[in-house]
């Protein structure tokens, strides 16, 4: 029963949908537990390995993760499994393959010893076989016989009707001699849930507060399909309480199907673990962020050369607030954490919010520069860095730095040592550590003059300071410095524009446009003395032919 969470006004939750689904599918009463858990509790990540990771499918994971590092509990990996139609091969590795980069690892699950498994729900079928069997003979269930064409015939009766219940439960009252004269003849049934046809269903959940369901406009969900696989409300069901989960945190839009969840636990007569629905996760601009869009998916971010921490504090903001830093000097909330301990360390289901959570990429990209700061502020974090990024550096400028000069004079730019430079220079400027080979390639290679950029700043560059910049008094006075660092440098362009009568404001440009080719970067002293005092002559004297 999918609905969308559009609006909210007066602990009142409203869906868009038909103008019968809107006569009170339920009602909403808001409250806020500030009760924290003390206790070790058990919570699982159960997706289905039917492609990439979402995003949302990563923060739900995440902040299951957190709450059992905060508790000491633990995390379990359950792999649902049971539509076979739409299972990708090899898709369950990948998925643990992407859960580790983000350091997120089951206590249990599928390749991690457990006292619970299987942790893959096809190999768990007799198990919910049996249950299917139990809830048969308490007659909490029941045996559906409908072919799919009588099916659609029904679904479209009631879309003329106005009439969006799915099933009219023609089978739900079948004889005992009907229902064997039909297995005797062998026809394919599938087994649903028998709801209640009066009264409400409550649920309680962490986020939303209080939310009650009129049972009549529940429909008898299948439990077990005609193939024998159990589907998502009866698996999960049976698989939480097996497992001992605790409390269980998914998306919203999980929210219209507890109730048949909770009918199912009280079916069993078992207690339901605590419910806690995430909000949304949406586009800056409307609507759901959609999983047919690239961006929407954590393998994209991880191939972009976003931080897994810088993911993981992302993610972690979209429908928790954190509490407000003890040591703020402006009041703001610190929305930057260092590790997944950090945020363990500070999550708490009572900072959880019920606002749709906008993905905005652009606050990503800062949150993933404040982490590569963070990296860069050491030696060893920045030498950590280069060697990350060396075979990039390599694949992408190597033949091209050998074909420059036969002497290997330009190899050098393709060790740590200059690449630790490289990024000590322009971590201010960019936001990921694959920008540099994107947007500095100027300090690997020549510098495309004839590009668009280069074009457009040739046009702007003043005449006078041009003339003084590409002289051979200024290339002859800056070769003969004997040191040749950013002070240096600094100091020379200042004093020779100031005996020329010339703007230093209007050096730079210059300087920008010989040694880089690009509009903006990093300081232009400190870039040449990254780039060494060969190089820069050569640039000022292929600059000044173009």
């Amino acid at each position: 029963m999918p609905v969308r969470l559009v609006a909210r006004q007066l602990g009142t939750v409203q869906f868009r949908c038909s103008a019968w689904r809107q006569r009170q599918l339920f009602s909403l009463v808001r409250w806020h537990s500030t009760e924290a858990e003390t206790k070790p509790i058990r919570v699982r990540f159960a997706p289905s390995p039917t492609g990439y990771l979402h995003l949302g499918g990563l923060r739900t994971a995440l902040f299951n993760y957190l709450l059992a590092k905060k508790t000491g509990g633990d995390f379990i990996l359950r792999i649902e499994d049971t539509d076979q139609t739409r299972l990708v091969e090899g898709a369950t590795e990948k998925l643990i393959s992407v859960l580790h980069w983000a350091g997120i690892k089951a206590d249990e699950g599928p390749g991690t010893q457990g006292p619970y498994g299987p942790y893959i729900q096809s190999q768990r079928t007799d198990i919910y076989r049996q249950h299917v069997h139990d809830l048969l003979e308490s007659n909490h269930a029941y045996r559906c016989f409908c072919t799919p064409e009588r099916l659609d015939h029904v679904r479209k009766l009631g879309q003329k009707s106005g009439n969006h219940i799915g099933y009219d439960r023609h089978c739900a009252h079948l004889s005992a001699d009907q229902i064997k004269e039909n297995l005797d003849k062998g026809l394919s049934f599938t087994v649903r849930l028998r709801t209640p046809e009066v009264g409400e269903t409550k649920v309680h959940d962490r986020v939303h507060g209080l939310v009650t369901f009129s049972n009549r406009l529940l429909d008898d969900s299948i439990l077990l399909k005609s193939d024998g696989f159990p589907t998502y409300h009866l698996a999960n069901v049976v698989d939480d309480h097996l497992m001992n989960i605790t409390h269980v945190l998914r998306g919203d839009e999980w929210l219209p199907s507890t109730p048949k969840h909770l009918i199912l636990y009280r079916a069993f007569g078992w207690d339901a673990p605590e419910f806690v629905h995430l909000p949304l996760l949406m586009k800056p601009g409307g609507g759901k962020l959609s999983k047919r869009s690239n961006d929407a998916y954590v393998e994209h971010y991880i191939e972009q050369g976003y931080f897994p921490e810088a993911l993981n504090n992302f993610v972690a903001l979209l429908g928790w607030s954190p509490p407000a830093a003890v040591d703020s000097e402006d009041g703001h909330q610190d929305e930057i954490f260092t590790s997944i301990e950090e945020l363990a360390e500070k999550f708490d289901l009572k900072d959880l919010n019920d606002s749709q959570a906008i993905v905005d990429v652009s606050k990503l990209g800062w949150i993933n520069k404040q982490h590569l700061l963070k990296r860069a502020s050491t030696s060893e974090g920045i030498l950590a860095l280069a060697l990350s990024l060396l075979p990039t550096i390599h694949d992408k400028f190597g033949s091209r730095l050998a074909s420059m000069d036969e002497g290997d004079l330009y190899t050098y730019r393709l060790e740590k040592e200059y690449l630790c430079k490289v990024i000590d220079c322009v971590k201010e400027r960019i936001r990921l550590i694959s920008d540099i080979p994107k947007y500095c390639d100027y300090f690997f290679v020549h510098p495309d003059y004839a590009s668009e950029d280069a074009l457009a700043m040739k046009k702007r560059l003043k005449t006078k300071a041009k003339e003084l910049v590409f002289s051979d008094e200024a290339r002859y006075g800056l070769e003969a410095l004997d040191t040749f660092d950013s002070a240096s440098i600094n100091r020379y362009w200042n004093d020779l524009a100031k005996e020329k009568n010339i703007s230093y404001n209007q050096v730079m440009p210059i300087l920008r446009f010989a040694m880089t080719g690009k509009p903006v970067g990093a300081s232009i002293p400190y870039t040449m003395e990254i780039l060494g005092k060969k190089t820069c002559i050569n640039r000022l004297s292929r600059a000044a032919a173009v």
